[in-house]
């Protein structure tokens, strides 16, 4: 869902990695760009959650757990003594999305 939806709008070449930092500015810069109509925000939240996800995933040795029904991010702060941040990136999109937020902002502050 997420490589097809970044393909679609210009932004991802298949093969490309979702971690690709500038493949983060293009998504960032696409995201703020737009005027989401309340009929398209759940929708643009999903495949915005979705790239968090899987940016974090992918560049940044999180792992995801099930909680009910919820997909947290788990991020380690100490691996070794098994401390993790756990969160649902669900409202953190919806924010970045209803406010306009730098979605590059926000990665780089919680990728650092």
């Amino acid at each position: 869902m997420l490589e097809e939806f970044l393909a679609d709008v210009g932004l991802y070449q298949p093969g490309q990695r979702i971690a690709d930092p500038q493949l983060l500015e293009r998504f960032s810069n696409w995201l703020g760009a737009q005027n989401v109509p309340d009929d398209a925000f759940f929708w643009l939240v999903a495949r915005v959650n979705a790239f968090v996800q899987e940016y974090m995933v992918e560049g940044h040795s999180c792992s995801r757990r099930i909680d009910g029904n919820r997909i947290l991010l788990c991020q380690p702060i100490d691996a070794a003594q098994g401390v993790f941040r756990e969160f649902d990136t669900i409202p953190v999109a919806a924010g970045i999305v209803r406010n306009r937020s730098s979605l590059k902002e926000f990665l780089d502050v919680l990728s650092s």
